[in-house]
């Protein structure tokens, strides 16, 4: 039987519907190297890396990256004063709303957690999700109380439209349709080397030459036709703050970029004249789980059962695949 499309978890809220011409629209932010950031799930060790990673590039001599999260950097901080201290951070640069924290915000009647899970995604994963958003909402609330932890957080777009050198990018969460949409996800993309229609729309509507993404957890970066002079790419970070590859403990971010990235990269492509690159995240998996993770999630929580075997091993998807032509 089919999961129920409808039930909390799966279904998509009109609240996080947009418009692929909407990116169009906005006024762009400029820098000659940006760093997208997706999924950091609370993790504080692998967003201490990515700060020394950034620091690295101006040491380097390169001007220092702007920092963009585009979403889920509240999933597993359920403690409100790690809450408080991450959202600290985060009001410091640039970041848009992912579905957890608009649920966070403004819970919509029926979303549970508002992944709207596909029919791929096993019935007992979605449950789990929406108890985590319960405990989440909690740690919010109380954070609000003692710090204002939300009200930076409230002013977050759903989208951002970034622009190095010549080159657009689309920042959303899950899709240019829906904030939790998963048209972006590995899944649905078309073989390597080909498109397909709602892919070709989307860019055109959104007058971009990236389009990058986070939301599905699964990383990859997929070049696409385009004109002979004016590639496409969409790159999708899967998780900063969790192990994206087999028995690989790394986090991963989208780095774009005029220059050519100091660290290696794990892997990339070139868009006109800047670099599209997906970077490795490497943090302490054994101390942040003791200080934090098992902490905050005790063995048989929602969030143990479904990250806890990931975050020690990684996921059943590996570099190959995600360098997708």
């Amino acid at each position: 039987m089919s999961p129920n499309p409808n039930a909390p978890g799966r279904q998509c809220p009109l609240a996080y519907h947009t418009r692929a011409g909407d990116l169009a629209r906005l006024e762009p932010l400029e820098a000659e190297t940006f760093y997208v950031v997706g999924g950091l799930y609370g993790n504080r060790a692998a967003l201490a890396a990515i700060l020394r990673l950034r620091r690295r590039e101006a040491r380097a001599g390169l001007p220092l990256p702007r920092l963009v999260f585009n979403g889920d950097f509240h999933w597993f901080d359920a403690d409100p004063e790690a809450f408080a201290r991450l959202q600290r951070v985060i009001d410091r640069h640039t970041a848009t709303l992912g579905n957890v924290e608009m649920e966070l915000l403004d819970p919509q009647p029926g979303a549970g957690c508002g992944c709207a899970y596909p029919d791929f995604v096993d019935d007992a994963t979605v449950q789990r999700s929406n108890a985590i958003i319960e405990h989440l909402r909690d740690a919010a609330r109380q954070a609000d109380r003692r710090h204002d932890s939300l009200q930076r957080l409230r002013t977050w777009p759903k989208m951002l439209r970034l622009q190095v050198d010549d080159t657009a990018i689309g920042v959303v969460h899950g899709d240019p349709d829906s904030l939790a949409g998963w048209g972006l996800a590995i899944e649905h993309m078309p073989p390597p080397g080909q498109t397909r229609p709602e892919l070709d729309r989307w860019f055109q509507e959104a007058q971009v030459d990236i389009l990058a993404c986070t939301h599905t957890c699964t990383a990859y970066l997929q070049p696409l036709p385009g004109s002979k002079d004016r590639p496409r790419a969409v790159i999708n970070n899967g998780a900063a703050g969790m192990p994206n590859f087999r028995a690989d403990p790394r986090g991963v971010i989208t780095r774009i970029s005029r220059h050519p990235a100091p660290k290696a990269r794990l892997y990339g492509t070139r868009i006109g004249g800047v670099h599209c690159d997906a970077l490795g995240i490497e943090w302490s998996r054994g101390r942040w789980l003791e200080a934090f993770f098992d902490r905050v999630w005790p063995r048989g929580s929602p969030a143990s059962r479904s990250y806890r075997d990931r975050i020690l091993h990684g996921p059943a998807h590996d570099l190959d695949r995600a360098r997708r032509g």
